[in-house]
């Protein structure tokens, strides 16, 4: 354990184990603090019965440019898929295909889908290729790796109301919302226009957007990360408050009243609990952190026998005029087959928004009753396949990048130092396109710039 750290982070998710991961790299002595029995923050593996169940974040995209170096640096192989995200919509009792990438392959099938007009008519097929030429011309602006690229889309408000606008309502409910959705978690009416975009260019057209995952899945790299950064990590060790002195932090108390000295701090938690730790914000960061958004989801895992969707489809999103209780359900061991035993499927079903609000409180074996009966209707087999079940709830699931929170994010750090000296923040809020990738990187950054304001690169407080 580090003794007389240098600088705590707060939380052990993707940002607070990033920005310890870079400060071990700089040489400076840290300590982890993390309130859960866990490090991983939103990215949880759990075991069960030879399945490896990702029940947080479950996908790495090959344009994570941040996740795939710090794999190497880790020694964790990751391997590229060779096929894109291939899944379907579910409308009027059938499933239209779609794949992901722009290979001839992909292209034909497509076609298939848009062209006999059983998804979209005429007008909305039109229209979709009309988005498909915007998301091409603004694809410079959505990586994953830029921080600030979100703020040069030049798009504001809301999802709903910029694809509405200039799409039509027929590509919003019929094609928009529901793949959205099953990424996001959200609705597109709570979601900033931009980072939707950034989301449809990355699972759909762009080319380079492929899985690209450790063999074992996204919990492989969280325990590769958390075994380089552990002499630095306590767990169950909630912060009560970030103190000050005259404007600088001297440190944090922990919820057990002990007091531990730091000339800084990193506070790598949610927006939402930075704004309860953290006192006398600069006036700009309090505000910028007040915008930050997350959606709600409730995650129904089944183990199966076999293969739980139709062949050739990873995933099915459900738009929200077929008036379920499930938006959206994902094979994951069609793309990784190592998450399961051999012969045997999982099932990954996801309630979002209000219904995941009603949900959330209730208790597990109703939960996967009502999940379970509505699968059904579409899967007739699934009960008399089913190995076993799982319930996770994610009260904040995924940052939802309202547009205002994209356009104050850069200013965070930045405004905050007058008042706070020695407070930085790390989080998917900060890391660009909000995912797994973007909180890896503001952590990283966050260590980054401490160092580079200090001078402190290699000089160990441990």
């Amino acid at each position: 354990m580090t003794a007389n750290p240098r600088v705590v982070i707060i939380g052990g998710g993707m940002a607070g184990m990033g920005a310890a991961h870079e400060l071990k790299k700089q040489g400076v002595g840290h300590l982890l603090l993390e309130a859960s029995p866990r490090v991983g923050g939103r990215v949880l593996t759990e075991a069960v019965d030879g399945f490896r169940i990702d029940a947080g974040a479950n996908l790495f995209l090959d344009s994570y440019g941040t996740v795939l170096e710090t794999a190497r640096e880790l020694g964790v192989a990751v391997t590229r898929s060779r096929e894109p995200l291939n899944g379907g919509i579910y409308r009027d009792g059938r499933i239209h295909g779609l794949e992901g990438g722009q290979s001839p392959k992909s292209r034909y099938r497509n076609a298939r889908t848009f062209l006999p007009f059983r998804l979209l008519s005429p007008k909305g097929t039109l229209q979709a290729a009309k988005l498909a030429r915007t998301l091409r011309a603004k694809a410079k602006d959505l990586s994953f790796d830029d921080h600030e690229a979100l703020t040069r889309v030049g798009i504001e408000g809301n999802a709903a109301g910029y694809i509405r606008a200039n799409y039509g309502p027929e590509l919003l409910d019929r094609l928009v919302q529901p793949i959205l959705s099953c990424y996001t978690l959200g609705h597109p009416e709570d979601t900033g226009a931009a980072h939707a975009l950034a989301a449809l260019w990355h699972l759909g057209l762009n080319v380079k957007a492929r899985p690209c995952l450790p063999e074992k899945g996204i919990g492989e790299f969280t325990e590769a990360l958390f075994r380089h950064i552990k002499e630095s990590v306590r767990t169950a060790t909630p912060v009560e408050r970030i103190d000050l002195r005259e404007g600088r932090v001297c440190g944090v108390t922990t919820a057990g009243g002990e007091f531990i000295a730091a000339e800084a701090v990193i506070c790598a938690t949610t927006a939402t609990a930075a704004l309860r730790i953290a006192p006398g914000l600069a006036a700009e960061t309090a505000q910028a952190l007040q915008e930050v958004t997350y959606s709600k989801c409730c995650r129904v895992v089944f183990g199966t026998k076999g293969d739980p969707l139709p062949p050739g489809q990873q995933g099915i999103a459900f738009p929200r005029q077929e008036d379920r209780l499930v938006a959206g359900v994902s094979a994951p061991a069609t793309l990784l087959p190592a998450l399961t035993p051999p012969g045997r499927g999982m099932l990954h079903a996801f309630v979002i928004g209000d219904q995941a609000g009603r949900l959330l409180p209730v208790e597990n074996g109703e939960i996967v009753r009502q999940v379970a009966t509505e699968l059904e209707t579409f899967l007739p087999k699934l009960s008399d396949n089913v190995l076993f079940s799982r319930v996770y709830r994610w009260p904040e699931a995924v940052c939802l990048a309202p547009g205002a929170m994209t356009k104050a994010m850069p200013r965070v750090n930045r405004h905050n130092q007058g008042n706070n000296q020695g407070l930085l923040f790390a989080g998917e809020y900060l890391g660009g396109i909000p995912s797994a990738n973007g909180a890896l990187r503001s952590g990283i950054n966050a260590a980054r710039e401490y160092a580079a304001k200090t001078g402190a690169s290699g000089r160990r407080g441990d």
